[in-house]
């Protein structure tokens, strides 16, 4: 009979959870007999035979927590140390796993979530309702599963909330856009002749310090150092405002400046629910080194998501980016982390994008085209066969008949 699941400390830290997977694979190769008989608990399949990896041991200790995978032991870990301030309200990021299950046309999960908490219907992420999530998934079940509980049609998006012009960016502009006529003619049905309005109030409220905040963003957006030196000298503490404008303008002598007068570069960034500095800092053709490991040494872990869940290993693994992939794992990115939007590994971004090299890299440093926590639709092979990557597919299936299943 399995032990008890041990209880998380109040403050869990992935970085102590890793170093006791590598305490536990350290022992375990040292045949120490505690660490064999929690392998061998927690984790039966591993087998004289078969060498414990790192994934292993990580498995053993997330399930020594009462935890199925070191994914799900990840992701609440992440959700616990989350700072209460982190734009929760703006991003509406405790609203993500029913959004992913509207994108994916999950309707079981979705009725079971709604009756729980009927005001899903219309929650928010990034200013987007689920409605524009189950559009841009293409998913007409969906569609009239949420026109059925409420959902607007005409609901807003994005436009018009930093003060930007006003577009159409509603449910049934983005279905007419992608051309997806069956959903267009249930949208227009729901809308019927409800006319579109948009409140004055959807301007972002301009205030002084918003005002500071948005010019020091066009300094340094516009790499203007000694507009951006002045303006810290007037204004101390205005330095955070313009270290994401200059990661995204690839500055390094202003991100330096910045980050020496004061900027803190693991602070939660308005924008990070899409690209965090690191990833701005590797994401490109020929990465920044120099502003990474910058980013680094003031205390940014390389295994920090956005608010999808992505690590900067997702990103540069999905554009093919070798050498950045082996910066990251050189420095300890997690090759079978998991995002919360395609709940994938890099190797399965690599393989959803048609990536033969990555894919070739990711498996000679660890990565696993099988794991028994996968799910069926997100694994690495699944993503190759529907975007029909054939050559990925072959190397993928290779490596499978090699590799004991996980």
């Amino acid at each position: 009979m399995s032990s008890p699941a041990s209880p998380l400390p109040a403050r869990p830290s992935l970085v102590q959870l890793r170093k006791q997977a590598k305490e536990l694979l350290r022992d375990y190769r040292a045949n120490d007999r505690a660490a064999l008989a929690r392998v061998q608990e927690h984790h039966p399949r591993i087998t004289s035979e078969r060498r414990l990896t790192l994934a292993d041991a990580q498995l053993v200790v997330a399930r020594e927590y009462g935890f199925s995978s070191w994914a799900k032991l990840k992701h609440h870990v992440e959700s616990v140390q989350r700072p209460a301030d982190f734009d929760e309200p703006l991003w509406g990021r405790a609203t993500w796993p029913f959004l992913a299950a509207v994108y994916k046309g999950d309707e079981t999960t979705v009725r079971q979530m709604l009756a729980r908490d009927s005001s899903l219907a219309r929650a928010e992420y990034a200013y987007l309702q689920p409605l524009h999530y189950a559009v841009r998934g293409g998913r007409i079940g969906m569609v009239r599963l949420l026109l059925d509980v409420g959902a607007d049609p005409l609901a807003e998006g994005w436009s018009g909330r930093f003060g930007d012009e006003i577009r159409d960016d509603t449910p049934l502009a983005r279905a007419r856009d992608r051309e997806l006529n069956e959903i267009v003619a249930l949208l227009e049905a729901a809308a019927g002749d409800k006319p579109r309005s948009v409140a004055p109030e959807r301007k972002a409220p301009s205030t002084p310090e918003r005002e500071l905040e948005d010019e020091m963003m066009r300094i340094c957006h516009l790499s203007e150092i000694d507009r951006a030196i002045a303006m810290i000298d007037r204004h101390p503490g205005i330095a955070q405002a313009g270290l994401y404008e200059a990661v995204h303008q690839n500055h390094p002598q202003l991100v330096r400046i910045l980050l020496e007068r004061g900027a803190k570069a693991t602070t939660p960034w308005r924008w990070a629910c899409w690209y965090t500095p690191l990833m701005h800092s590797l994401r490109y053709p020929k990465p920044r080194y120099d502003i990474a490991q910058m980013l680094l040494d003031h205390g940014v872990d390389p295994n920090e998501t956005n608010g999808m869940g992505m690590t900067t290993l997702h990103i540069v693994a999905g554009q093919g980016t070798v050498d950045a992939a082996r910066w990251l794992l050189d420095r300890g990115a997690d090759i079978h982390s998991r995002d919360r939007e395609f709940e994938s590994t890099p190797l399965a971004w690599a393989a959803r994008a048609g990536r033969a090299d990555m894919v070739s890299f990711l498996l000679s440093r660890g990565a696993r085209a099988v794991r028994a926590d996968d799910e069926p639709w997100a694994t690495p092979i699944a993503w190759a066969r529907r975007r029909n990557h054939l050559e990925v597919v072959s190397l993928l299936l290779k490596e499978a008949r090699t590799d004991p299943a996980p």
